[in-house]
C-alpha cells in the first residue's frame, strides 16, 4: 500500500503537519469514523519509525477489523474516505495560511444571516487583518475585492440611502472596482509574460489574447502604486524592449524594493526573469552584464531564493561559478564552493564540488591540478562527464602534453559514439571540439595561414562546445592573445 494515493499524501507532510494531522484526524467535528483513525496509525507508525517494510493490504485489514475476513473493496473505500480527509485537512492548512480567507468568509457569513449587530465589530477586524497581510501579490487585491464586496452587501437597503451615508457607499463601490481593476490587470500582464518567455524557447507564434488592450489600461493608472503589477508590467518592457537598459534598470529597482512581499515560489519566478534578461544580452555578446549576473546571484543567495527546499540546485551551483570566475573572483569562487556546498543534495555534491572546483583551477592555470582532479573520476552526470573532458582537454593542451591529449582526444570520440543516451546536439557539439583540437597541436606559431584557414573554419561553424576556447589559442599563436573564458 506504499504506492497507495492515501500513504504517498500522508508522506508529504512533514513532522509538524503530521502532529497537526493527528489532531484532526481524531477530532470528532471532522471525523466520527473510527476506522480511518486506526488506519492512520498503522500508516504513521510507519511513516515516523521510517520502515521500509512492505505494507501488506491483508495485515492492515487484520488489524482494523480482526474478526472480519478481507474484504479489498471496503479496504478500498476505507482508503478513499481516508484521503478526502486528508485533503480536506490540506485545504484547512491553505485556509488557514491567509488570514484575509477568514475575513472574508466571516464577512460573506454575517451578510447571508444579516447579523448587524455584528458586522461592525467584523469590519474592523477584516481592515485589520488586510494591513497585517504581509504578501501583496496580485490575489491580495482580489481578496480586497472580495471584502469591499461582502461590506457593501452588509450594509443595509436603509443605511444606503441614508444622508451621510452615500459618500461612505461611493467610497466602497469605488474600491471594489479598483480592487478587481488591480487583480485582472496585473495576473493578465504576469500570465503574458509566461506566454512570451514559452514563445522564446518554443517558437510559439499564436498570440494568447492582444496585449495592448492591457498595456493601456496599465498605462492610465498609476501603476506605481501597485508593486505587483509595476514588477510584471515592468517584465512586459523588459521582454519586450530587451535594447531599452534602462528597463531593466527599473526592474531591478523594483526588486529591491518590493521582491520580499511575494511568496517565495512566485517571487522565484519573478527573479529568474531578471537572470533571464542578463543570460540574453551576455549570449549575445554583451560581456558587461556578466556583472549584473553576478550581483543577481549574490541577492538570490543571500535572500535564500536560490534555496528551494533548503538546497541549491547543481545547474545553478555551476551557473553561481562559471559567471564569478569569468569576472576573475577566485576567491569569492573558493569560498562559494566551501559555504554552499552542503546545499547540495547529497547525491550531486560530490561530483558538483570536483567538477567547479576543477573550472577554478583550469582559470588560475594550475592545469597539473585540474588533471589530478579529474583525470581518476566518473561522473554519474553526463553534463559534469563530458564538460570534464572538455577542460582536460585545455589542460593537457596547456602543459604540451600532445601525446597523452591525442589519446586522450581518440578515447573520448569512443566514448561520443558508445554512448547512445548523450542528445545528438550535445554529441555533435564535442566531436567538433574533438576535431578542431586535433587540427590545433599540429599548428605552429610560423604557420601563419594554416592558422588562419583553422580560424575561418572555427568561425564559420556553428557554436559548439568550447568554441571560444579554441579561438582564444589560435589568438595566441598569431600574437594576439584574448581575455580567458575558461
Amino acid at each position: 500500500m506504499r504506492d497507495s494515493k492515501t500513504f504517498i499524501a500522508l508522506s508529504s507532510l512533514d513532522v509538524y503537519e503530521l502532529n497537526r494531522f493527528k489532531k484532526f484526524v481524531n477530532s470528532p467535528y471532522f471525523n466520527v469514523n473510527r476506522n480511518i483513525i486506526r488506519l492512520f496509525e498503522l500508516f504513521e507508525s510507519f511513516i515516523r519509525n521510517k520502515l521500509d517494510s512492505d505494507i501488506v493490504k491483508e495485515e492492515i485489514w487484520q488489524k482494523i477489523f480482526p474478526t472480519k475476513p478481507y474484504n479489498d473493496t471496503s479496504l478500498r473505500k476505507l482508503n478513499s474516505d481516508f484521503l478526502k480527509l486528508i485533503e480536506q485537512f490540506l485545504v484547512q492548512q491553505q485556509f488557514d495560511i491567509n488570514p484575509l480567507h477568514k475575513a472574508n468568509y466571516l464577512l460573506k457569513a454575517l451578510s447571508a444571516r444579516k447579523l448587524e449587530k455584528l458586522y461592525k465589530s467584523s469590519i474592523a477586524s477584516a481592515r485589520r487583518l488586510s494591513e497585517q497581510q504581509l504578501e501583496r501579490t496580485a490575489s491580495y487585491y482580489y481578496y480586497q475585492y472580495q471584502i469591499e464586496k461582502n461590506l457593501f452587501s452588509l450594509e443595509t437597503e436603509f443605511e444606503k440611502k441614508a444622508k451621510g451615508k452615500s459618500d461612505s457607499i461611493l467610497d466602497n463601490l469605488s474600491h471594489i472596482g479598483d480592487n478587481l481593476d488591480i487583480f485582472y490587470l496585473t495576473e493578465k500582464i504576469r500570465y503574458y509574460n509566461t506566454f512570451i518567455s514559452w514563445r522564446n524557447v518554443t517558437s510559439m507564434e499564436k498570440e494568447v489574447f492582444p496585449i495592448e488592450n492591457i498595456t493601456s489600461e496599465i498605462v492610465k493608472l498609476d501603476y506605481g502604486a501597485f508593486p505587483p503589477l509595476a514588477i510584471y508590467y515592468q517584465i512586459y518592457l523588459v521582454y519586450t524592449f530587451p535594447n531599452e537598459e534602462s528597463n531593466f534598470s527599473k526592474l531591478k529597482e523594483l526588486l529591491n524594493n518590493f521582491l520580499d512581499i511575494f511568496p517565495l515560489s512566485e517571487a522565484s519566478d519573478i527573479y529568474q526573469a531578471a537572470l533571464n534578461y542578463c543570460v540574453g544580452k551576455i549570449n549575445k555578446g554583451n560581456q558587461n552584464y556578466l556583472t549584473e549576473l553576478f550581483e543577481l546571484f549574490k541577492y538570490g543567495l543571500e535572500s535564500r531564493i536560490l534555496l528551494k527546499d533548503e538546497s541549491i540546485d547543481p545547474a545553478v551551483f555551476r551557473n553561481i561559478c562559471f559567471t564569478s570566475l569569468r569576472l576573475k573572483k577566485f576567491d569569492w569562487t573558493e569560498k562559494f564552493i566551501k559555504d554552499y556546498s552542503s546545499f547540495l543534495k547529497e547525491k550531486h555534491r560530490e561530483n558538483a564540488v570536483i567538477f567547479n572546483t576543477a573550472r577554478l583551477e583550469t582559470y588560475k592555470k594550475n592545469f597539473n591540478r585540474v588533471i589530478e582532479l579529474l583525470r581518476e573520476v566518473t561522473f554519474d552526470d553526463i553534463f559534469y562527464e563530458l564538460s570534464s573532458k572538455a577542460i582536460l582537454i585545455g589542460a593537457y593542451y596547456e602543459l604540451d602534453e600532445f601525446e597523452v591529449l591525442n589519446s586522450f582526444l581518440s578515447s573520448f570520440a569512443a566514448l561520443l559514439r558508445r554512448n547512445k543516451k548523450i542528445p545528438a546536439r550535445r554529441k555533435n557539439n564535442y566531436q567538433k571540439l574533438i576535431y578542431f583540437t586535433r587540427k590545433l597541436i599540429r599548428l605552429t606559431p610560423r604557420m601563419k595561414p594554416e592558422i588562419q584557414k583553422l580560424k575561418n573554419e572555427i568561425d564559420e561553424s556553428e557554436n559548439f562546445a568550447d568554441k571560444t576556447w579554441l579561438l582564444e589559442k589560435i589568438a595566441e599563436l598569431q600574437g594576439n592573445p584574448l581575455p580567458a573564458t575558461r
